[in-house]
């Protein structure tokens, strides 16, 4: 049980770090000036079980969630791009095991009422993240281009809770490095960044995203992405690791419209919520 207790204490406030990580495909690449796109994001997921502390998979409470983010970019100049992040979120959570015990055993003491039924589990509606930063181009070699994005997370008291943010504001800082090139004789791109922010519920972090594109059909484009979070310090629970896979297919409807719909799921981890879901997005391009 100290093990389900360890990774319930970081269930809630790691659910949503990984996820948030990357709202879509926004890779090394710059935005031409006064160009740019908006890209309209929700998510259902839920998770019943959760990797414990050696990575095995655990019988957790359970939890639901759904959320909508907006992530704009826009080319400032030829050699900076702004990007910007905000979102709603509504979470559900189900109580612990020994929350209605611990609650009985507070009424006992305090002369109380006993409480016929438990406690509710966590819950929160109200805005997520919002985010600030700006992407600048370091230099290209040969097929490769290499940027360099920093930025800002901020969030309410209530919010950082299910957003892995111990503080007010977190800073976001990371390498991309992108590649276009062709596979089977279509169009296809891969893009890498590797990243540093600070100041997780569980300390600082390093975070690793890896995208890989295959156009089969010019109005198609396919996405597998990884999105990946680690803490290597710990803190109430120790070391926390959280690696999801997203799958998706983005369709071009008209020039300037898209429509992407996928799956995600957390395929390993330590100390974090085995999550699954669905996502939509709507990408417009101006």
């Amino acid at each position: 049980m100290r093990v389900a207790v360890r990774v319930l204490a970081v269930f809630i406030v790691f659910c949503f770090g990984v996820v948030a990580a990357q709202s879509a495909f926004a890779g090394a690449w710059l935005m031409p000036p006064g160009e740019g796109q908006a890209i309209v994001t929700t998510t259902f997921a839920d998770a019943r079980k959760a990797y414990d502390a050696s990575g095995r998979l655990i019988q957790t409470p359970s939890y639901r969630k759904f959320e909508t983010r907006l992530y704009v970019e826009h080319g400032l100049f030829d050699w900076l791009t702004i990007v910007a992040e905000g979102g709603y979120m509504n979470f559900s959570g189900a109580a612990g095991p020994y929350d209605h015990l611990n609650l009985l055993v507070e009424e006992a003491k305090a002369g109380l009422p006993l409480s016929l039924q438990g406690p509710a589990g966590a819950r929160y509606e109200g805005l997520g993240l919002g985010a600030l930063g700006a992407r600048t181009l370091l230099f290209t070699w040969g097929d490769y281009i290499v940027s360099l994005q920093a930025g800002v997370r901020a969030a309410s008291p209530a919010a950082r809770r299910f957003l892995d943010m111990r503080d007010p504001v977190q800073a976001d800082l990371r390498l991309l490095v992108g590649r276009p090139f062709e596979l089977f004789g279509f169009p296809a791109f891969v893009d890498a960044q590797l990243g540093y922010r600070s100041r997780g519920q569980n300390g600082d972090e390093i975070r690793a995203d890896l995208t890989a594109g295959l156009r089969p059909l010019p109005p198609i484009l396919l996405l597998a992405q990884s999105f990946s979070g680690f803490a290597p310090r710990g803190g109430p629970a120790g070391v926390v690791a959280a690696q999801k896979f997203q799958l998706s297919a983005v369709y071009d409807m008209t020039a300037s419209l898209s429509l992407q719909i996928g799956a995600i799921a957390a395929l390993g981890g330590v100390n974090s919520p085995a999550e699954r879901g669905l996502i939509s997005a709507f990408w417009w391009r101006y």
